[in-house]
C-alpha cells in the first residue's frame, strides 16, 4: 500500500486511488478480497460509486451471481458510518481457509463538498448549479455546521465533537479557516472521522478469519466536470495473526492546520501530520484513563440496603456459584443506575462489557461526569445482556463494581 500512501493529501482523478487501491490488494496475495463502500446518498456520489466499481470491485471482489460482482454498500445522509456494518460485510466475503491463507476487506468511507470554479479569482466549496440552480453539497454538513436539528446532524455532530474536541469551532471561525475553504476542511474532517469508528469497530470484533483490513476515508470533489478525490490518510489493521493494532498514515482532523498548495489546477492538502505514520489508540483504556487522571475515578460510596446483599454474597463468594453471579449482577444493576450510574457505565465500557458504539458517549461522561441519563441507558443496554455472559465473566464483573461502589 506504500504508492497509496503516496497519494494522500493529493487531488487525483477518481479512478486513479481505486486502481492503486486495486494493484496494491492483489499484490499482497490474499486468498479473497471484500469491499464496502460508505458515501452520502447525494445523487451527485455516482460517480464515486461508479468509479469504485470500475477500478476495483470488478476485478478483484468474488462474484455475487453471474458476471456481477458488489461491495457491501452505506448510503446515508452525510456518509456516516454505521456501528456493526463492518462485521456483517467481513461475515459477507468471509469462506472456509487453507492453512496460511488470508482475507483483505477493504473500507472506503467517502465525504463530498461541491467546487465553484465561476470565479477565476477564488474558486469556493460547498455550492455549485445542482440542475440550473444553485444548491448546497454536502448539504448534510451544510446543516450541521448552520446548527439545524435532525437524527442525521445529531449522529454527524457527535462525531465532530467527540473526545471533548469541537472540530466545528475552527470552521466557523475566519481566522482559523478561510471561509472559501471551510466546507472543503468539514468534508475531509467528517471522512476521517467516520473512518476512524469504522476503525473502532474492527478493533473490537473478534474475526475468526485472518483478515487485513485496509480504512480509507475520502472525498469527492463534485465538478461540471469530471469528479476528482483527495485520499486523506489510510488505516491499515492487520488481523492476520489475531492482531488489532491500528497504524495510520495521512491527515489529522484539525480543520485549523489545514494548508491548501495547487498545482497544475489540482490542489495539494497538508498539514502537520501527513507524513508521518502513527499508531491508533485504544479507545476503552483511554476513557478509563481520562477518568482517572481528572481524579474523578475515587470510590463512590452507597447506604443502600438492595446493595448490601448482593455485597454480602460477593464477600462469602456466593457469586461464584453457577447461575448466582448474572443475578446478582441483574440486582446491582438498577441500584448503580438510580444513585451513581456514570462510574459504572465508565467501568463496564473499559471492561469491553459495553458496546463500542457507546464510545463518543462514555469519553462524555469520563470528561464530564454529569450526563446521568445517558449512562443509564448504557446501564440499560447492557442489563438486557446479562444472561448471555458466561458465569466467570459476570463474576469479575460483579467484584469490580463491588469495589468501586463502597460501603
Amino acid at each position: 500500500m506504500e504508492r497509496l500512501r503516496a497519494l494522500a493529501g493529493h487531488e487525483r482523478a477518481l479512478n486513479e486511488v481505486t486502481q492503486e487501491l486495486h494493484f496494491g490488494s492483489v499484490r499482497m496475495g490474499a486468498a479473497s478480497i471484500g469491499a464496502m463502500l460508505v458515501t452520502c446518498a447525494d445523487e451527485s456520489e455516482l460517480e464515486c460509486e461508479e468509479a469504485f466499481q470500475r477500478g476495483f470491485v470488478q476485478y478483484v471482489l468474488p462474484p455475487l451471481k453471474f458476471a456481477h460482482r458488489a461491495p457491501f454498500r452505506i448510503a446515508n445522509l452525510g456518509g456516516r458510518y454505521e456501528w456493526g456494518a463492518v462485521r456483517i460485510a467481513e461475515d459477507h466475503y468471509t469462506k472456509p481457509r487453507r492453512e496460511g491463507e488470508f482475507e483483505i476487506l477493504v473500507v472506503k468511507v467517502n465525504s463530498h463538498v461541491a467546487i465553484d470554479e465561476s470565479d477565476r479569482a477564488q474558486a469556493r466549496f460547498g455550492t455549485w448549479a445542482r440542475y440550473g440552480e444553485m444548491s448546497t453539497s454536502c448539504g448534510a454538513l451544510t446543516a450541521m455546521l448552520d446548527d439545524a436539528s435532525n437524527p442525521f446532524i445529531h449522529d454527524l455532530r457527535e462525531a465532530f465533537v467527540s473526545e471533548g474536541v469541537d472540530r466545528t469551532a475552527p470552521l466557523r471561525d475566519a481566522n482559523q479557516v478561510d471561509p472559501a475553504y471551510r466546507m472543503l476542511f468539514a468534508a475531509m474532517v467528517s471522512a476521517r472521522l467516520q473512518a476512524r469508528k469504522a476503525v473502532l469497530d474492527i478493533q473490537d470484533h473478534h474475526s475468526g478469519t485472518p483478515t487485513l483490513y485496509v480504512v480509507l476515508p475520502c472525498v469527492t470533489i463534485n465538478r461540471v466536470e469530471r469528479d476528482t478525490e483527495i485520499l486523506c490518510g489510510i488505516y491499515t489493521i492487520d488481523g492476520r495473526q489475531g492482531g488489532r493494532e491500528a497504524v495510520y498514515f495521512g491527515l489529522g482532523d484539525d480543520p485549523a492546520k489545514y494548508e491548501v498548495r495547487y498545482a497544475n489546477r489540482r490542489m495539494t492538502v497538508s498539514d502537520d501530520q501527513v507524513g508521518a505514520e502513527r499508531k491508533g489508540r485504544d479507545h476503552r483504556s483511554l476513557v478509563l484513563s481520562t477518568w482517572r487522571e481528572a481524579g474523578r475515578a475515587r470510590v463512590t460510596k452507597i447506604d443502600d440496603e438492595r446493595l448490601e446483599r448482593v455485597r454480602r454474597d460477593v464477600t462469602h463468594g456466593k457469586h461464584r456459584d453457577h447461575q448466582h453471579a448474572r443475578t446478582l449482577l441483574r440486582a446491582a444493576l438498577p441500584i448503580f443506575a438510580e444513585v451513581a450510574p456514570v462510574p459504572a457505565a465508565i467501568l463496564l465500557f473499559a471492561q469491553g462489557a459495553v458496546g463500542i458504539h457507546h464510545v463518543f458517549r462514555v469519553h462524555r461522561l469520563a470528561r464530564e461526569m454529569t450526563e446521568s441519563g445517558e449512562a443509564r441507558e448504557v446501564l440499560d443496554e447492557f442489563h438486557q445482556k446479562v444472561d448471555a455472559l458466561e458465569p466467570e465473566r459476570a463474576e469479575a464483573l460483579l467484584e469490580l463494581l463491588m469495589k468501586e461502589y463502597a460501603h
